[in-house]
């Protein structure tokens, strides 16, 4: 069994300016529906920027414990979605290329920690794997 991790951080600012700007193309081509949905539901554009700058640092992260990166090898941004599990953490959908790859590294479990602080969104993943 290999341990495979990757982590991230994101400047929340980028974020703010995404969500002030309207940039609608941006975000549609980085999250799901379902991600969208959940950054969405706040009000306030600090609390959105962070739940989606911390989304975008969990596919990042989860791209390099695959070891493709993002947008590389057939995996793009809406194969990784970040949800939460049946007790409200954070976990993670694989689809597509990334479920693809994960087959094929023989990957038994993947998860993701998020968290933000002083204007930056971090997350780790770790995933075990057979390759």
């Amino acid at each position: 069994m290999n341990v495979r991790c990757g982590t991230d951080i994101v400047d929340i600012s980028r974020f703010v300016k995404i969500i002030e700007d309207d940039n609608t193309s941006f975000i549609n081509k980085c999250f799901t529906e379902g991600e969208i949905s959940y950054c969405n539901a706040s009000k306030d554009t600090k609390k959105k920027a962070e739940r989606f700058a911390a989304r975008f640092a969990a596919k990042e992260a989860v791209g390099k414990a695959l070891g493709t990166g993002l947008m590389s090898e057939g995996v793009g941004m809406h194969d990784i979605e970040v949800i939460k599990d049946e007790k409200g953490a954070p976990a993670v959908k694989l689809t597509g290329g990334a479920l693809t790859h994960a087959g094929d590294i023989g990957m038994s479990s993947v998860s993701v920690s998020l968290s933000h602080d002083g204007g930056m969104a971090i997350a780790y993943c770790v995933m075990l794997s057979e390759k």
